[in-house]
C-alpha cells in the first residue's frame, strides 16, 4: 500500500497509516453508525448511515482514501438516495457493516440503477486491508459485474463479530452522476426481490408485445395509420425501458458498452417521434388545432436534435437540453389534449387520462430517484405502472376511434344514398315526360332481337310468329292449344314504392321461376311487355293446364317478395288460360292473345292472384 504520510513505502509507514486509520474510524463512530446486518431476511436502505466525500480532482484512489482518512472531509449523506447530478467530481461513499453474530455472513449491496458510468467498490477490514474489490459500471463490459443482474450487486463477506467498511467511488464519463438507490439484503431477500421484479417486468413486457402484435395485425387488416403509429410508439417505449432498466445490456448487447450508453437517449428521441406521430393522428391535431400541431412537431425536432450529442459520447450535454425540452413537450401535449377535451372531444378525454397516468408515473419515479419520496413498490415501478395504464387506455381509445370512423363512413354513405334518391326522382320526372317517344323507339329496337334483354324470354315478335305456327300445326293434328297470359299484380305500385331497379329484379325472378316450372319440350315462354308474360303450354286438357298454372301461382307467392302496396303483402300474379280447339274463333295469335287477356283481366277484377280459364272447344 502506498503511504502518502511517510512519503515512502516502508513497514513503519504502513503501520502508522493503519494506526491513524483506526483512530479516525473510532473518532467517526459517533457520526457514522454501523449498519447491523445480523438480522436475516430484511431489506435495508443504508443511505442514512453513508458518509460522502467529493473528490473534485477525481484523482484519489483507495490507497489515498485509506491513508488520509483523518484529514478527509467526510460528511453524512442525509439523503434517501445518493444523487449528485451534473458534476465532474468523483464521489466516494463510505458505509460500515457490522456482524455481531457468531457466524460469517454474506450480504448483497445492490446499487439499484444501471446508469452510473464507473463504479469502483472496496470492502476494507478494521485494519485497513482491502479484502474485496470490484470495478464495474455501465461503461465497462457486463462481465465485470460480480452478480449477473441488470443493476449492480456487490456480495460483501463479513466474518463473525467483524466489521467491514465498504467504499464506493462513483465517476462519470462526461459530467453526470445519476441517482443511485442503495439496498442491503441477504441472499434470500435478494432472490425474492429479483423474482418479484422479473415477474412484474415479464407481465409488462409480455403485455406490451401482445398489444404491439395485436395493433400490427389490426393495421394489416384495416390499413388505419393510427394502429401503425401505435406499434411504433409501443416499440419505442419498449426499447427505451429495456435500456433504462438495464435489461437490454444484460440480455441483448452485453458486449457493447458504448452502444448501451447511446441507445438510451436515442430510444428516448425515437419515443418522442413515435408519440408525436401517434398524437397527431389520434387527436387529429392538424385539423382541430393546426398551430398546436406545428408547435408539437417543432418541439419534437428540437428533442431529436438534443439527443444527437449522445452519438459523440456527450450525454451530459444531451440531458441538459433534453430535460427542459421534455417538460415543455409534456406540458404542450397535456394542454392540447385538455383543450380538446374541454371542447367535447371524447377521444381527447381518453388520451388526456392515459397521458396523465404516464406523466404521473414518470414524475413519481423521478421523485423517487431524487430521494424526495420513500422507496416502495409503487414508487419504484411508477413509470411502468403509469405506462401500462396509459397504453391500455390508448388501446381502448383506438378502438373508439375506429368505431367513430365507421359511424362517420356510414353517415356519409347514407347522405350519398339520399342524394342519389333525390337525383333519381328528378331523373324519373324528366324521363316520364318523354315516355311515349321512347316507347315507340323501344318497340322498334325490341323487334330487332329475338329475346327480351332483361328476362331472356322470347319477345312479342316471336310470340306472334310461334303462336301462328303452333295454331296451324295443332289444327292439322286435331289437338287443342293451351295459352295463358300472366300479369304481376299492382306492379306499377311496386315500382313506385321500391323503384324501377327493384321492379326489374322482380321481373327477372318471375322469369327464372317460369323457366323452372315450364320445361317441357313444347312449352314456350314470352315477355309480352312490361309485367305481362305469355305461356304456351305443352298440355292436352284444360285441367292439366290449370293444374300447372296453379302450381306456378303458388310457387310465386311462396317467393315472399315484399310488396306492401299489394293487398296480399307479397308479389303475386293473375292468370288467364285459354284452351282452344275451335280455331275458327282464334285463327291467329292476336285472337288467342285477346281471349287470354280478357280471362286475365277477369282474374284481376275478381281478386287478383288467381287463375281464370276459358274453353273454346269445337262441337263434335
Amino acid at each position: 500500500m502506498r503511504c502518502a504520510l511517510a512519503g515512502a513505502q516502508t513497514g513503519m509507514a504502513k503501520w502508522t497509516a493503519a494506526l491513524i486509520w483506526s483512530l479516525s474510524w473510532l473518532l467517526a463512530w459517533q457520526a457514522q453508525a454501523a449498519v447491523d446486518i445480523a438480522t436475516p431476511s430484511t431489506v435495508i436502505n443504508p443511505a442514512p448511515q453513508v458518509a460522502v466525500l467529493e473528490d473534485e480532482t477525481a484523482q484519489l484512489g483507495i490507497e489515498q482514501i485509506l491513508e488520509q482518512a483523518e484529514a478527509l472531509p467526510w460528511q453524512m449523506l442525509e439523503q434517501e438516495v445518493p444523487n449528485f447530478g451534473f458534476t465532474h467530481s468523483a464521489w466516494w461513499l463510505k458505509l460500515e457493516l457490522a456482524n455481531d453474530s457468531h457466524a460469517p455472513l454474506r450480504r448483497l449491496l445492490e446499487l439499484a440503477s444501471p446508469l452510473p458510468d464507473f463504479i469502483d467498490a472496496y470492502a476494507v477490514d478494521a485494519e485497513g486491508r482491502v479484502l474485496q474489490q470490484w470495478n464495474t459500471g455501465s461503461r465497462r463490459p457486463f462481465a465485470s459485474r460480480p452478480v449477473r443482474h441488470h443493476s449492480f450487486v456487490l456480495p460483501v463477506h463479513i466474518g463473525a463479530n467483524e466489521t467491514r467498511h465498504v467504499y464506493l467511488r462513483l465517476a462519470s464519463h462526461d459530467g453526470l452522476v445519476p441517482a443511485l438507490p442503495m439496498l442491503l439484503m441477504d441472499d434470500a431477500s435478494f432472490l425474492q426481490r429479483t423474482q418479484s421484479e422479473l415477474m412484474a417486468y415479464s407481465v409488462l413486457y409480455g403485455g406490451l408485445l401482445a398489444l404491439l402484435l395485436y395493433n400490427l395485425l389490426t393495421f394489416v387488416a384495416t390499413r388505419e395509420k393510427a394502429f401503425l403509429h401505435s406499434v411504433f410508439y409501443l416499440g419505442a417505449f419498449l426499447l427505451f425501458n429495456l435500456s433504462l432498466r438495464g435489461f437490454g445490456y444484460q440480455f441483448l448487447w452485453p458486449e457493447w458498452p458504448r452502444f448501451n450508453q447511446q441507445v438510451l437517449l436515442l430510444s428516448a428521441g425515437l419515443l418522442y417521434v413515435a408519440l408525436t406521430l401517434f398524437s397527431l393522428d389520434y387527436l387529429s391535431l392538424k385539423r382541430q388545432a393546426p398551430r398546436l400541431a406545428k408547435g408539437l412537431v417543432a418541439l419534437t425536432g428540437l428533442l431529436v436534435l438534443s439527443v444527437l450529442p449522445s452519438l459523440a459520447d456527450r450525454f451530459a450535454w444531451a440531458l441538459r437540453a433534453l430535460v427542459p425540452l421534455s417538460i415543455g413537450y409534456a406540458l404542450l401535449l397535456l394542454g392540447a389534449s385538455a383543450w380538446l377535451s374541454f371542447k367535447g372531444d371524447r377521444l381527447a378525454r381518453i388520451f388526456l387520462l392515459g397521458w396523465s397516468g404516464l406523466l404521473a408515473g414518470s414524475v413519481l419515479y423521478a421523485l423517487r430517484l431524487g430521494g424526495f419520496v420513500p422507496y416502495g413498490l409503487a414508487t419504484e415501478y411508477a413509470l411502468e405502472l403509469g405506462a401500462g395504464f396509459g397504453f391500455l387506455l390508448l388501446a381502448f381509445g383506438l378502438a373508439c376511434k375506429i368505431n367513430y370512423l365507421k359511424r362517420a363512413k356510414l353517415e356519409a354513405e347514407r347522405e350519398t344514398y339520399e342524394l342519389q334518391r333525390t337525383l333519381n326522382h328528378q331523373l324519373e320526372t324528366k324521363v316520364h315526360q318523354r315516355t311515349q317517344e321512347l316507347e315507340q323507339a323501344n318497340h322498334k329496337l325490341a323487334a330487332m332481337v329475338r329475346t327480351d334483354p332483361l328476362t331472356g324470354l322470347l319477345n312479342r315478335r316471336q310470340f306472334e310468329t310461334l303462336i301462328n305456327e303452333e295454331i296451324q300445326r295443332r289444327q292439322r293434328d286435331g289437338k287443342p292449344l293451351l295459352f295463358a297470359m300472366m300479369d304481376i299484380d299492382d306492379f306499377k305500385l311496386f315500382n313506385d314504392t321500391y323503384g324501377h331497379q327493384a321492379g326489374d329484379q322482380v321481373l327477372i325472378e318471375v322469369a327464372d321461376l317460369l323457366k323452372a316450372h315450364f320445361r317441357r319440350a313444347g312449352d314456350r315462354l314470352f315477355r309480352l311487355g312490361g309485367e305481362e308474360f305469355g305461356i304456351l303450354l305443352e298440355a292436352d286438357s284444360l285441367e292439366a293446364g290449370r293444374y300447372a298454372l296453379e302450381r306456378f301461382r303458388h310457387a310465386l307467392q311462396q317467393l315472399q317478395i315484399p310488396h306492401e302496396a299489394s293487398r296480399h303483402g307479397v308479389v303475386t300474379g293473375s292468370f288467364g288460360l285459354v284452351c282452344c280447339s275451335d280455331y275458327d274463333q282464334v285463327p291467329a295469335a292476336m285472337a288467342i292473345y285477346r281471349q287470354a287477356d280478357q280471362a286475365m283481366y277477369e282474374a284481376k277484377q275478381i281478386s287478383r292472384n288467381r287463375v281464370v280459364t276459358r274453353s273454346l272447344m269445337e262441337e263434335v
